[in-house]
């Protein structure tokens, strides 16, 4: 190789390599549009479903009165008010500062927020939550693209090792023989062609498959499959990997932004009862001795400023540091704590509580990816070992008589069957429902279920499966964090007391 064919090579790699970044940019995009454009459209249909539940005299303009109806009554306009970004309709949610906020909101100055007023309020809101989204994207983009990047090293050496298996005579292309052997016998080989995205290379699993994928994957036409080749289509399988990938992440945002809105209007709601509970006498202010009464007697409050996540909040609980953090609280220095001072340590708390949520959701879905992984590799191993335990004749397909004899007499194949969470595949067990179930999988009508139609029923049993898996650790997070959050409180409470009874 001359120093100008080499150049060449290069150039042609680089090419390859750009390509491929600007494909990447274009995806992540078209994603990055694609949630812009979907979180638009549902923020501004809550906003303005918001302004019609308010609006309940139906004339187009918002006077205190309903909004104070509103905001002791509506659950649906107190959560968009909470989560919609915009301090001066936030503000509608306080008693003591919703005659500021309407005055700020209302730039007519006719004692009335009309439609024109509540959208350019709701713009800014909208304004500050794609900042947010844009924010929170660009940090999963670039924990992405280093998963990413380590997951193709990983899944590249791993093709690599699978070909080195399967090339027993080290000749540097794979043979019927060595095919047909590594598939059968070698679960290294079977557990990665299982999960390896990319179907040819699933299809060397299936007997009745293999000379037609060997004939598409031999691109040279010479009888076996080259590394070169092996390597095209290990590319084909990563491409299809690194989608799905994307994918999933895309689904795990929209899903952590519901959990974050959800935790924003809950803890949100909390804030304000707690002020509410210390300010004993309604002035919009919490006074030392409030204060003092509230953190001994109230244990709702107690309960709330052991959880909230701002320090200063927090330190009203020790009696020798409150004076401190009431001094650091009380920015006006006017010897109370008012609503805004409240409200901006509340913020505070909020972003530490959401930083430790999202922290909390991304170690558990880091193991929730794996355990899934490993789940779906061997649910598909699986259902492809019993395909062909009732594939008597390996005709790729399986028949009435087939399907009849197996779920009379194969514990295996009836154990997938009814585990494996498709209603119809569970009813080929049944006498009475066969005949139906048959015609709902068999989607071509020949009278028998074909690899395809088997695979297709399989995805479908698969992906309810995942989404039950992904329920219940839902389930248990949400069973965990609350029993969490009530031995925290009770710790640090008994922690506190003690230290009290030492001084």
């Amino acid at each position: 190789i001359d120093r100008s064919e080499w150049q060449a090579a290069i150039e042609a790699a680089l090419k390859a390599k750009l390509a491929a970044r600007q494909a990447e940019r274009d995806a992540r995009a078209e994603a990055a549009r694609k949630e812009l454009e979907e979180f638009t459209a549902e923020f501004l249909n809550a906003a303005r479903k918001a302004f019609k539940l308010m609006d309940k005299d139906k004339s187009g303009t918002l006077v205190k009165q309903e909004v104070v109806d509103s905001v002791q009554n509506d659950k649906e306009v107190v959560t968009f008010l909470q989560t919609c970004g915009e301090r001066n309709l936030q503000f509608l949610l306080q008693p003591k500062r919703i005659d500021k906020a309407m005055k700020e909101l209302d730039t007519s100055k006719d004692g009335e927020i009309d439609e024109d007023e509540w959208e350019v309020a709701i713009q800014r809101g909208l304004k500050k939550r794609v900042e947010q989204l844009q924010e929170a994207r660009a940090r999963r983009e670039q924990a992405a693209a280093a998963e990413d990047a380590a997951f193709s090293e990983a899944f590249l050496n791993m093709a690599r090792q699978i070909f080195d298996m399967m090339d027993v005579d080290s000749s540097g292309s794979l043979d019927r023989g060595e095919i047909m052997k590594a598939v059968k016998s070698n679960k290294e080989v079977i557990a990665f062609l299982v999960n390896c995205g990319n179907k040819y290379l699933q299809d060397l699993l299936v007997p009745a498959r293999l000379e037609a994928t060997l004939d598409e994957l031999d691109a040279d036409l010479d009888g076996e499959i080259s590394a070169p080749e092996w390597e095209r289509a290990i590319a084909e399988a990563l491409k299809e990997k690194l989608r799905q990938r994307a994918a999933d992440r895309e689904e795990r945002a929209r899903a952590w932004r519901k959990e974050m809105e959800a935790f924003t209007a809950e803890f949100m709601a909390a804030a304000q009862k707690v002020f509410e509970m210390i300010d004993k006498d309604g002035s919009g202010s919490l006074a030392i001795d409030e204060i003092t009464r509230a953190v001994k007697e109230d244990q709702e409050v107690i309960d709330f400023l052991e959880n909230c996540g701002e320090p200063n909040l927090q330190f009203l609980l020790r009696p020798k540091r409150l004076k401190k953090a009431l001094e650091a609280l009380d920015t006006d220095k006017s010897g109370e704590v008012d609503e805004e001072e409240w409200d901006e340590a509340i913020h505070r708390g909020l972003a530490a509580r959401l930083e430790q949520l999202r922290e909390e959701r991304e170690r558990r879905e880091r193991a929730a990816r794996a355990e899934d992984e490993a789940f779906s590799a061997a649910f598909l191993n699986a259902a492809r070992e019993v395909f062909m335990l009732m594939d008597k004749d390996d005709s790729g397909s399986l028949s009435h008589q087939e399907i009849l004899g197996a779920v009379k007499t194969n514990a295996e194949v009836k154990k997938f069957l009814n585990d494996c969470g498709d209603r119809n595949l569970q009813y080929l067990l049944m006498p009475s429902k066969l005949e139906a179930s048959l015609k709902a999988i068999d989607s071509d009508g020949s009278g028998e279920i074909e690899l395809p139609e088997w695979e297709t029923a399989i995805e479908t049993a698969l992906k309810a499966k995942l989404a039950q898996r992904a329920a219940d650790r839902e389930r248990r997070a949400k069973e965990a964090a609350a029993e969490i959050a009530a031995f925290t409180a009770e710790f640090l409470n008994a922690a506190r007391k003690v230290f009290e009874m030492i001084d």
